[in-house]
């Protein structure tokens, strides 16, 4: 059974693209978040099947983190990393912070999958919260 929580960095999957977004050199890491993040809006109907949506909180909390008010995502980031700077970009991204935002919003829009398979009303909260910070951030850098 695999992990699932309701961090932006705390799931299976969300490890998983992690690990293979620091097997790329540091400068091809925001081009892969660009590709994925495209990858996502141009297909949609593919959610569940070739990627999941924790995978794409990942991705957008990453973009985050590279943005002013994502020093917290660092700090999370050192929690399930060794080495946190091999993954996120090596320079900020404002430029992913549209694409990023619109994609989270495809996953965890109200109802949304992001938000389905919470079993307590205190993970709801907190995958809600992961949520609100993300979207505060990458909101910010696109204004």
């Amino acid at each position: 059974m695999g992990t699932f929580g309701t961090g932006p960095f705390s799931s299976d999957g969300a490890l998983d693209f992690l690990d293979e977004l620091a097997e790329r050199p540091p400068r091809q890491r925001a081009e892969a978040l660009r590709h994925m993040l495209g990858y996502v809006l141009a297909h949609r109907d593919l959610l569940g099947r070739e990627y999941f949506p924790d995978q794409v909180v990942a991705a957008a909390a990453l973009v985050a983190a590279t943005l002013p008010g994502g020093e917290q995502l660092q700090h999370r980031l050192t929690q399930v990393s060794d080495e946190p700077s091999a993954v996120i970009p090596p320079e900020p991204v404002p430029d992913l912070a549209p694409a990023a935002l619109e994609a989270l919003h495809f996953v965890a829009r109200p109802g949304g999958p992001w938000h389905q398979g919470w079993t307590t009303e205190t993970d709801q909260a907190e995958a809600q919260l992961t949520i609100d910070g993300l979207t505060a951030i990458l909101h910010a850098a696109h204004s």
